[in-house]
């Protein structure tokens, strides 16, 4: 008959022995101490103490009657001074400052004096798993018959009965939600039978850039207005499907659109020629059009275009139905010589443009899958053009 916990805990010898079986174990120290409090409970021990028996019997000593009274008061964090500690926070990466931050006020207060800022931050979620990366460090949380099953790196899987976007949100909400926490890239991956994520992104969240992959435009500009809209610089969009075309709009609205720099998306329908007027405040962008009207539609995307202050280059993909092949019509639409031959589909229309009332001139370049580029240049040289 198996021992119950309360027994244990009330006999100090049974708790020694437990904690013998696990230096027996040969396993590391935090997963024995784990396992201990699983089996006996969390308040049977505190984990100092649990520290101090582990590696007396690791060390060879089994007296479970030692009198521990006279010996030195042990040190703990708290004692050691604010610089040193300093130093030690330093030295560790992100993650690992995030551990120590949750230890106590005091250790709270020395981290929070070093802003975690990741090369990157990777997030994909889906019905059946969470998944996120920290910089090289992957973590996962699974979908399982009742409950889920969360997977970090150098610990045991830990099984939950929490579904497994509340039971990964655990662990990964926490560092979102430090001060001053930064990304240079925030990446999230969101599938459209997504379970409700709406703690994904529990603050104002500092992002140089962002890649997000939604077919719901709705979650897609919910997600993109979670973010700082004065740190965050290049916008990358995907998944978007016709839908509502009008609902689109919604991302053109966001404060984060209106502020970045650099802006693509990958809609795989197209914006209408109309619609470029969102993208005159930006540096570069990347986008595909609907062409209606070939003849009509180049010159005026050209045209809009031409009065963007701000644009260095740009990509666009037109999407339309050409008589004679896109390249033909489009050099047709700009007054271009119309190429002929078996390699017309190697060729690539060059067409400069020189902006009116002013020094600056736009180079479009042309490809046979209705590619356009876009560079713009400052000076305008009479002998180039």
């Amino acid at each position: 008959m198996e021992m119950s916990s309360e027994l244990i805990k009330e006999n100090h010898r049974y708790l020694k022995t437990c904690i013998l079986y696990e230096v027996l174990q040969k396993m590391p120290i935090f997963d024995s101490y784990r396992n201990f409090c699983n089996t006996v409970g969390k308040d049977a021990m505190d984990y100092p103490d649990f520290q101090f028996w582990y590696y007396r019997f690791y060390h060879g000593s089994r007296d479970f009657d030692y009198d521990r009274s006279a010996d030195a008061e042990p040190k703990t964090l708290l004692d050691i001074p604010v610089v040193l500690m300093n130093k030690i926070a330093e030295y560790l990466d992100p993650v690992e400052r995030t551990h120590l931050r949750s230890m106590n006020h005091a250790i709270k207060t020395v981290v929070d004096n070093f802003p975690p800022v990741f090369e990157k931050i990777e997030i994909s979620a889906s019905n059946t798993s969470l998944h996120w990366t920290l910089n090289d460090k992957h973590f996962s949380c699974f979908k399982k018959d009742g409950g889920s099953s969360l997977h970090r790196p150098n610990c045991l899987v830990e099984e939950s009965e929490k579904c497994h976007i509340e039971k990964g949100l655990e662990h990964l909400a926490p560092l979102l939600k430090k001060p001053n926490v930064q990304a240079n890239l925030l990446s999230l991956n969101l599938s459209p039978q997504i379970p409700n994520c709406d703690d994904l992104l529990p603050a104002r969240f500092n992002a140089k850039s962002v890649f997000i992959w939604s077919q719901h435009v709705n979650k897609m500009s919910e997600f993109l207005s979670a973010l700082n809209p004065g740190h965050l610089e290049s916008i990358r969009l995907d998944g978007l499907l016709s839908g509502d075309r009008a609902n689109h709009r919604i991302i053109f609205e966001t404060d984060q659109f209106k502020q970045a720099k650099r802006v693509k998306f990958k809609y795989y329908q197209g914006f209408n020629v109309e619609w470029l007027v969102n993208f005159s405040h930006l540096k570069s962008f990347k986008c595909r059009l609907m062409i209606e009207n070939t003849l009509e539609d180049v010159p005026r995307v050209r045209d809009i275009i031409s009065t963007f202050e701000q644009l260095e280059s740009c990509e666009l993909e037109f999407r339309g139905r050409w008589n004679g092949g896109p390249l033909r019509e489009f050099a047709e639409a700009l007054g271009e010589e119309i190429p002929i031959g078996p390699l017309l589909h190697q060729m690539t229309i060059t067409h400069r443009y020189r902006i009116p009332e002013s020094n600056k001139s736009l180079e479009i370049k042309i490809e046979e899958k209705a590619i356009c580029v876009v560079s713009k240049f400052t000076k305008f040289d009479n002998s180039v053009f």
